[in-house]
């Protein structure tokens, strides 16, 4: 390792030049169609086509960002000379990246441990590629516009959806059943409770699939608009259009913040105040701070530690956390997050498995199953194990820890000797971006075939151009009349992004936003510019060398096997079951049941990880058999031989074992009296097995208590019954102290199935004299 007080890279090729301008462009089309497309984290429940395809595309876009950075890799290894600037993430990476090797291989579900691995990887290696271009001053300045233009356009849609809720309300309240039909949503329901709530919540996403993730990503914009005018202001009087630039850029900003309180998420705003007030700390007592940065690290992470007990304490004593209903429902998710990792201390339950797992130790009285605790560090702790916490925190802290030793007033950085010029390089980037949002945002979020042409025509122009002439706008608005400084003030500037940083980080103690890729990469992003302003100050921490022949063929190898490790593993397996899988769907629905059946065959041996097509077989033979009067046998075989080969590749997950009850029940009805028995012995043996994965469902109980009634232990039966009474109390009790206003309560369990609960036990204990 050498510090040359010279940019070793003056001399470099023209070839590789132009690759990192290509390069550069891929890592913001990313981030730009991740900013305007929803794609929820891999972690949902993959039991419907539209999650899996959504995990199919941002597998897709990750395997982008994964084989850019080998690219680079390669290439520059392959020159003359490869120099690497180290960023401080390498460290708190490899240590990640063995925990998520090992978890990987505990997950219950291996396909949605590895698909969440690479999507939650991808970002951080994106980081490493753009602290290697991000040589120059007017490079990191184009990526904060690029990301604060999006916050313009996550700002439009926004104010959007505004008048979208009034209209949807205005449907359902015109017509409810027409709108539950819609969504396929039982009325009377816990679902529909849950739909009307989220309705007359009027919850503003954006482009994201909460307010909060919507929020979490307004911040980093807000911040990354608010470096831009902090680093116009102070350059103003070297332009005779200074100031006119200067308001240019503030409406940009006032958008971007506009955004992010239209979204009215608490959770953000708070973290945007918490952010600014650090900022003006920073700003105010940035000397002395960096002077005993030891003692300043040192009392914040006291603080934390003291936090996290009073918290630990609060709820332990109380049941809940101070607040709304928000904060008694993430207590919850908190304490069962906090058994799970007791169960699973050194592996945690794998990487996108907490959904399968967390039934297991929700509370009875919880109204809703969640796939995430909506805390960070409890999220990784309780999938990747204190080994991925460490390093997770690790990539981030240490390029914070780094930046924050670093002075406030440095010269601009120089991109291989000669600053590229603003002008040219932002309107090509702009352009590239354009057309990518134009092009492949159809792709992923076509317009219904069933649409007519004038709704075609809306569609392009709503979905489509709109959103591509906003940004342009916000883009346009943010960069106008920007040039290189001669003294560019990159302390403010980090200062600024450090905040955003830390805001998002606070933000996410009580959210999951930052597992939601467009979140997660925007984030990345903003810290692949902060170590690249950070590297102005300091700029000795990196590696050259000279490799020989040998060497460059050996990593040349090395890449080509890591990226066909991936595709097989990663890639390509779900590609193909996906692309089955959504065949499948399309002949369902004209009702071509046989060639589906084939398809998701077919599906699930392209994918020998994942139960998705198994369990979606399963229940294509099911349906036909309770809708027709002719029993056929042979269709609930069928099934049983799919749910049980989904249970054999995810264990963890209670929704095959109840199925796997249902084939048997129905086996025993239609089988003769011998064959009954042994049916309904299996169908008891899955039903506890449901039951230990989800022990808090009244349903399961009450479905056990069935079967163990046919099979004459009576014993078993009166105690599920009750069981199922108690959960549903339980669980009245707590939508009461919840919604005190409503006056009826919406059962989970069923009123009929309630009341028959209550009723059957009494009799068995009557009759049985128990």
């Amino acid at each position: 390792m050498t510090k040359p007080k010279t940019n070793p890279r003056v001399s470099e090729s023209s070839a590789l030049v132009f690759l990192e301008y290509i390069l550069l462009g891929l890592c913001l089309s990313v981030v730009a169609l991740r900013a305007t497309l929803t794609e929820g984290p891999p972690m949902r429940a993959t039991t419907l086509a539209s999650n899996l395809s959504n995990n199919l595309y941002s597998l897709t876009v990750s395997t982008f960002l994964v084989l850019s950075l080998v690219l680079w890799v390669i290439w520059s290894f392959c020159g003359k000379r490869f120099l690497y600037r180290l960023t401080g993430i390498e460290i708190g990476l490899c240590l990640f990246c063995v925990a998520a090797i090992v978890a990987g291989l505990a997950a219950a579900d291996e396909r949605l441990a590895i698909t969440d691995i690479a999507v939650f990887l991808a970002p951080p290696l994106m980081a490493l590629l753009l602290v290697q271009l991000l040589d120059s001053q007017t490079k990191i300045e184009l990526v904060l516009i690029v990301i604060a233009a999006l916050g313009v356009v996550s700002a439009y849609r926004c104010t959007e959806q505004i008048s979208e809720n009034e209209h949807l309300i205005e449907f359902y309240e015109q017509n409810p059943q027409a709108a539950l039909m819609e969504q396929q949503i039982v009325p009377d329901s816990l679902d529909h409770f849950q739909f009307e709530h989220r309705l007359y919540s009027k919850d503003i996403s954006g482009f994201f699939t909460t307010s909060n993730s919507a929020g979490s990503f307004a911040l980093l914009a807000s911040f990354a608009a608010v470096t831009l005018f902090i680093e116009r202001y102070r350059n103003r009087k070297s332009d005779p259009l200074g100031f006119a630039w200067l308001i240019t850029c503030g409406i940009g900003v006032a958008i971007v913040v506009l955004g992010l309180v239209i979204t009215t998420s608490k959770g953000a705003m708070i973290a945007l105040v918490f952010a600014v007030v650090a900022f003006f700390i920073i700003l105010l007592f940035g000397a002395g701070l960096r002077t005993h940065r030891k003692a300043v690290l040192t009392t914040c992470l006291l603080s934390v530690v003291v936090g996290g007990c009073l918290v630990v304490w609060y709820g332990l004593a109380h049941g809940r956390l101070p607040g709304g209903n928000s904060m008694l429902v993430r207590w919850q998710y908190w304490h069962a997050s906090g058994q799970m990792y007791a169960d699973h201390p050194l592996t945690g339950v794998g990487p996108g498995n907490f959904g399968h797992f967390y039934t297991h130790y929700k509370p009875a009285a919880a109204p809703e199953s969640v796939a995430d605790p909506h805390n960070f560090p409890l999220s990784i702790l309780t999938q990747y194990g204190p080994l991925g916490l460490v390093g997770f925190l690790a990539m981030i802290l240490i390029p914070l820890w780094r930046v924050s030793a670093s002075s406030h007033v440095s010269t601009p950085l120089k991109a291989h000797g000669t600053e590229p010029d603003f002008k040219k390089t932002a309107i090509g980037l702009a352009i590239v971006i354009s057309a990518v949002l134009l092009c492949i945002r159809p792709i992923v979020f076509p317009i219904p075939p069933t649409a007519s042409p004038q709704e075609k025509e809306a569609g392009i122009i709503i979905f489509y151009i709109v959103p591509v002439i906003v940004f342009i706008a916000g883009f346009t608005l943010l960069a106008a009349g920007m040039r290189p400084a001669k003294k560019s003030h990159t302390g403010i500037s980090s200062a600024a992004l450090f905040c955003a940083v830390l805001g998002v980080l606070l933000h996410n103690l009580i959210d999951f936003a930052i597992f939601e890729p467009g979140v997660l990469t925007a984030f990345w992003a903003i810290i692949a510019c902060l170590v690249a302003i950070g590297r102005s100050r300091d700029p000795g921490h990196h590696v050259v060398l000279k490799p020989p022949v040998f060497a460059k063929i050996l990593v040349a190898a090395a890449a080509a096997v890591t990226i066909a490790i991936y595709l097989i593993y990663a890639l390509v397996p779900a590609a193909r079951s996906t692309a089955k899988i959504r065949q499948a769907a399309r002949q369902v629905s004209v009702g071509w049941l046989e060639q589906a059946h084939d398809l998701l065959d077919k599906a699930a041996k392209d994918d020998s990880l994942s139960a998705a097509a198994l369990s979606m077989n399963g229940r294509l033979y099911l349906h036909p058999y309770g809708l027709t009067p002719n029993k056929d046998r042979s269709l609930l075989l069928k099934a049983e031989k799919c749910f049980k080969a989904a249970v054999e590749r995810n264990h963890a997950a209670f929704k095959n074992f109840e199925r796997l009850t249902e084939v048997y029940s129905s086996l025993a009805d239609i089988s003769t009296e011998q064959e009954k028995t042994d049916w309904l012995n299996k169908a008891l043996e899955s039903a506890l097995a449901a039951l230990e994965r989800y022990p808090g469902c009244g349903r399961l109980h009450f479905n056990l208590a069935q079967v163990a009634e046919k099979l004459g232990k009576t014993d078993i039966a009166i105690r599920q019954y009750e069981q199922a009474v108690e959960i549903e109390d339980e669980y009245r009790a707590q939508f009461r102290q919840m919604y005190p206003e409503r006056e009826k309560i919406v059962s989970r369990l069923g009123q009929e199935k309630y009341d028959f609960a209550i009723r059957r036990a009494k009799e068995l204990s009557t009759r049985f004299d128990i």
